[in-house]
């Protein structure tokens, strides 16, 4: 299946609401690789820097997308956005 014509589901999130909204966010990203609709690849260019913020980089199967979920560091809240 050509990439291009598959639309990624995800959405970005520009903060997080705290803690626990992270982890929960957090738990169905690792259940979407454990189901096999990403993957966790390596991130090739960190969000930030300057501030070198926890990071993971994945990639959607199905339409190719990378995806950045960068990890709140107070007041920072956080942001899982596409890798552009």
């Amino acid at each position: 299946m050509d990439h291009d014509q598959e639309i990624c589901p995800w959405e970005r999130i520009s903060d997080f609401d705290g803690w626990v909204e992270f982890e929960r966010f957090e738990a169905w990203l690792r259940n979407q690789t454990i189901d096999g609709d990403a993957n966790e690849i390596p991130v090739l260019k960190s969000y930030n820097e300057v501030c070198k913020f926890q990071e993971k980089w994945f990639i959607h199967r199905l339409s190719g997308q990378v995806w950045r979920l960068v990890w709140p560091e107070p007041p920072f809240a956080g942001l899982f956005e596409k890798v552009s």
